[in-house]
């Protein structure tokens, strides 16, 4: 993009972490901002502080895995701006747990919302953003999305599907030689959010059941909150979300498609890729085995 003033961004997963801190790098950059969470009292705060700032600001309560509620939200921006220019798919959620050791809601949970919530997202305002004269669509994934971290396979699994969407939408729009759309993919490492907390937006229909067929529930909840309590505290020293949204601003004004936080993390995604082009049995280098 040649400049954000005076465009349209729509940020999900906006009222806090890295979502919360896009929206307030465009607003810098002076964007017009939409923002969009699930959880409506951090959502309005985030809105106040943005007025307080003479941000043109919309905030729209957006439940991401639902189609309908995103339909809405690109239809209240068009009907306040007129108009979209970027568009980040932020939202999303984590949890840990083994594989052997996951509930078919776990898996639900963390889908819909994370990859889910980015086709929900493209689908809606695609079309108004290729119909824009200048316009950029960015998805956070994770290097989780690069390479299988242990324990996250709902996680993983989602943030691989983010990168191969966007990567194939990139592929698209490059052969399309008279589209304007740049697209990027985010995949940070570790950066202090508050995403190991993510079980307090789980709706309760997609809550672990006891003793649910096929699973081994009795080992699950203390496995995956060992697990979870050692992310949250990684989580804790993490990159400074305001960080992550400058790089992520970098990139789009110079129509960069990987984004990473921690390009150290290289290595480890170097080593996989390798360890394919080899045909070998995948083995990983660093501490993501603990």
């Amino acid at each position: 993009m040649e400049t954000m003033d005076g465009r349209v961004a729509v940020v999900t997963g906006a009222a806090s972490g890295i979502g919360k801190a896009l929206a307030f790098a465009f607003a810098n950059e002076g964007a017009k901002v939409v923002l969009a969470d699930v959880e409506a009292e951090a959502l309005e705060s985030t809105q106040l502080e943005m007025q307080a700032l003479g941000t043109p600001v919309l905030a729209v309560p957006t439940d991401v895995t639902d189609a309908n509620s995103v339909e809405a939200l690109c239809e209240a921006t068009l009907e306040e701006f007129g108009g979209v220019n970027i568009l980040c798919n932020n939202a999303g959620v984590g949890g840990g747990g083994l594989v052997k050791n996951q509930q078919l809601v776990d898996w639900k949970w963390v889908i819909d919302v994370s990859l889910w919530g980015v086709i929900h997202g493209l689908h809606h305002f695609l079309p108004h953003l290729l119909e824009a004269e200048e316009s950029h669509v960015m998805s956070t994934a994770s290097v989780a999305g690069l390479m299988a971290v242990p324990g996250l396979a709902p996680y993983n699994a989602a943030k691989f599907g983010v990168v191969a969407i966007m990567e194939t939408l990139h592929h698209e729009m490059a052969r399309d030689g008279g589209a304007k759309l740049g697209v990027s993919v985010l995949c940070p490492g570790v950066v202090r959010t508050n995403i190991a907390t993510a079980q307090r937006n789980r709706p309760d229909h997609l809550r672990r059941q006891r003793g649910e067929l096929g699973s081994v529930s009795a080992k699950a909840p203390e496995e995956a909150r060992s697990r979870n309590a050692a992310i949250a505290a990684a989580l804790e020293n993490g990159m400074d979300p305001e960080e992550v949204a400058s790089k992520v601003v970098s990139a789009m004004y110079e129509e960069q498609f990987w984004i990473l936080s921690h390009p150290e993390l290289l290595d480890e995604v170097n080593h996989r890729n390798q360890q394919l082009a080899n045909l070998e049995n995948p083995t990983l280098i660093s501490s993501f085995t603990d």
